[in-house]
């Protein structure tokens, strides 16, 4: 993986925990779910950019046509 694709991935799971943290202690209820709505698209994303990609090097090749 790329540095700056894992560097990506990092931010996201910071930002999903960061997420948590403050819906932890959001007494509003329609804002704790939205916040841990966001927490679970940060960690998604970054489930996403963690996963190998086609074009990436490590990936075999495949023969065109």
């Amino acid at each position: 993986m790329r540095p700056a694709v894992r560097f990506r991935a990092d931010y996201y799971r910071i930002m999903a925990t960061h997420f948590r943290s403050l819906a932890d202690v959001e007494p509003l209820a329609s804002l704790r779910r939205h916040l841990r709505w966001l927490a679970v698209q940060h960690d998604e994303m970054a489930a996403d950019l963690d996963m190998p990609q086609a074009n990436e090097q490590d990936a075999p090749r495949t023969a065109p046509g």
